[in-house]
């Protein structure tokens, strides 16, 4: 027996300016879709767009190469005075 997965929906609301809903109105009729569709889709685009911004860089192959190249390498020496505090115990093991 096939089950239906059920979707809640939960009402949200907001306030805007006559001036900002007159133009998402005015973008809403343009695509023939409600006030409600309209300012939903345009939510869940810019919230995909910024969860995309956070999690996936984009980059040229050759910077891609060049990344992986400074990934791999062998950790260079540190400079003297890092080696030298490197060496130190800490001061909570003193």
């Amino acid at each position: 027996m096939a089950t239906t997965a059920t979707r809640k929906e939960t009402p949200v609301s907001m306030r805007f300016r006559d001036d900002d809903l007159t133009i998402i109105d005015r973008g809403a009729e343009l695509l023939g879709l409600s006030r409600t569709e309209f300012v939903r889709r345009a939510a869940l685009h810019e919230a995909q767009a910024a969860i995309l911004n956070e999690t996936v860089i984009r980059v040229s192959p050759e910077a891609y190469d060049a990344f992986m190249q400074a990934i791999s390498a062998p950790a260079a020496a540190p400079p003297p005075k890092a080696a030298e505090r490197l060496r130190r115990s800490p001061p909570w093991d003193r």
